[in-house]
C-alpha cells in the first residue's frame, strides 16, 4: 500500500512539470479581443493564458497583447497582428535552444531574452518578405498590408 501511495505521489508531482514543458510563453497583458489559434480552435486569451509551440496569437483591430517567453523574451503585439510560434526550445541551465516565429501581419516590438544572447541564429522572426536574426537587442517590426 505504501509503494502504491509513493508511486501515485511521484506521478502527481511529475505531471505539473511535464505540463509546464508543453508551454513556451505566458500572456501577460491583453487589451481588446485577443485569440490564440491552437489545433484549429480559436481560444480567447487573457492574462495567465499559456502559449504552446505552434500556437498563433491574433489581435483584433484595436487590440494588443504582451507575451513573456520562458527565456525572458518579451513580445508585444500591436493591433490586427498575427504571430505564430513556429518552433521553440529552451534549456534554462545552459541557455541553449532556438526561437523561431512568424509575423504574418501587423506589428510587434520585442526585447530578446537569454536565447538570443547565445548566437545570431538562436532567435528568428520571419515575415512574408524577410527573416530577421536577433542577437541580444530590442526591435520593432511591422508587416505592411
Amino acid at each position: 500500500m505504501r509503494l502504491l501511495t509513493i508511486c501515485l505521489l511521484a506521478g502527481a508531482l511529475a505531471a505539473p512539470a511535464a505540463m509546464a514543458a508543453d508551454y513556451v510563453a505566458t500572456v501577460k497583458t491583453v487589451e481588446g479581443k485577443v485569440e490564440v489559434e491552437r489545433g484549429g480552435d480559436r481560444l480567447p486569451a487573457a492574462p495567465g493564458f499559456r502559449i504552446a509551440e505552434k500556437d498563433v496569437v491574433h489581435t483584433g483591430p484595436e487590440a494588443t497583447a504582451g507575451l513573456t517567453f520562458t527565456d525572458n523574451s518579451l513580445i508585444a503585439l500591436g493591433p490586427s497582428s498575427s504571430f505564430a510560434v513556429a518552433g521553440y526550445s529552451f534549456n534554462p541551465t545552459t541557455n541553449e535552444g532556438a526561437f523561431r516565429s512568424r509575423l504574418e501581419r501587423g506589428s510587434l516590438s520585442a526585447r530578446s531574452g537569454r536565447l538570443a544572447k547565445r548566437g545570431r541564429d538562436q532567435m528568428l522572426v520571419e515575415t512574408p518578405h524577410t527573416v530577421l536574426a536577433v542577437r541580444g537587442t530590442r526591435f520593432l517590426m511591422r508587416v505592411a498590408d
